[in-house]
């Protein structure tokens, strides 16, 4: 009885964390939506979730403020960055299994194609310390 009480409290803790970097990069992109929709010179939305996409929001605030997140973040920031937000995609379509594009996307060899991803506590608290600079940057951008 207690192994099983031991893999129920682990699972529990491997959800909590898994939901939490979800919720992170969700935050995120609701604020990024706000935000842009303020700016004057934002164009219309190429896709509702495109915050999501760390590239593709960046170029978005770039092409409207001519400073993308890079202008936030340092290179080895925006590295993380995209990680952690590829880690959600692969929790959220992938099953947490990781593909080629994962991959491909961070250049994290550590895993191989068809291997369960691992979250730590530590990735939720670097994807935290990653956003707070990143949306206080992008609110002194917006009006």
């Amino acid at each position: 009885m207690t192994n099983f009480d031991e893999d129920m409290a682990h699972n529990a803790v491997r959800e909590i964390v898994e939901n939490t970097l979800g919720r992170l990069v969700g935050a995120f992109e609701h604020l990024a939506k706000a935000l842009y929709a303020k700016l004057p010179t934002a164009g219309k939305l190429p896709r509702p979730n495109v915050f999501q996409n760390v590239s593709d929001g960046s170029a978005l605030w770039h092409s409207a403020t001519s400073k993308g997140y890079e202008d936030f973040l340092s290179a080895l920031e925006m590295q993380d960055l995209i990680r952690l937000f590829q880690q959600r995609h692969v929790l959220t379509h992938c099953q947490g299994i990781i593909d080629q594009p994962y991959l491909t996307k961070t250049g994290n060899h550590t895993y191989a194609v068809g291997q369960r991803l691992v979250v730590h506590e530590t990735d939720v608290i670097r994807l935290a310390d990653l956003i707070v600079p990143l949306a206080s940057g992008l609110r002194t951008l917006a009006p």
